[in-house]
């Protein structure tokens, strides 16, 4: 039940060959209920870049809260959105008569977030650095959230087999949630 190196490897690449919108790269990944269960080593590899980019979101915050607070509030809700929409979209796939490949799904959802996260936070970092003009870092945001949506969407669509509406359904559950999760951890720290 140990993900290998060669595994990691080709599974990152399956997601970067998904982030081109290339539905073969779904053979890089193990899509086996093992295989998508190890895809959750996503989040450890996320961890350091997730954690750096809470710290530039809330750097305001930081100093009237303690860092065992901080960290256990951020850490919770970290757990929490990677377990959540998983848990969510097992009920869901099932609705939607695509059980089957509830899996796949996974598999692909969690190795997209280091894809993800490799774009969007050197975006952010800019953005914040006040090395642009800040309508410039906005206006560069927000085109790669749009490109990370379309992302999502197009592994909804790809692993689920769904209609495109479908899929944007899954991809605003996931918004919703994830925006939940965050509104929820941040004000248990203001």
């Amino acid at each position: 039940m140990t993900l290998t190196a060669r595994e990691a490897v080709y599974s990152i690449f399956g997601a970067y060959r998904l982030a081109m919108l290339d539905r073969s790269g779904l053979s890089y990944l193990d899509r086996s209920p093992e295989g998508a269960l190890r895809s959750f080593v996503a989040g450890l590899i996320v961890l350091p870049a997730y954690a750096l980019l809470v710290v530039l979101r809330l750097w305001d915050v930081l100093p009237q809260v303690s860092a065992f607070r901080f960290v256990t509030v951020e850490g919770l809700a970290y757990v929490i959105s990677w377990t959540a929409f998983p848990l969510v979209m097992f009920h869901i796939s099932d609705l939607l008569d695509r059980s089957g490949r509830y899996f796949d799904f996974l598999a692909a959802y969690n190795w997209s977030a280091i894809i993800q996260m490799g774009v969007y936070l050197p975006v952010v970092a800019i953005a914040d650095s006040g090395l642009v003009p800040e309508s410039l870092g906005e206006g560069l945001v927000l085109v790669v959230t749009l490109l990370v949506l379309i992302y999502q969407w197009f592994i909804a669509r790809t692993t689920l087999e769904v209609g495109g509406g479908t899929a944007a359904g899954v991809v605003v559950l996931d918004m919703i949630l994830a925006v939940f999760i965050t509104g929820t951890a941040d004000g248990m720290l203001t």
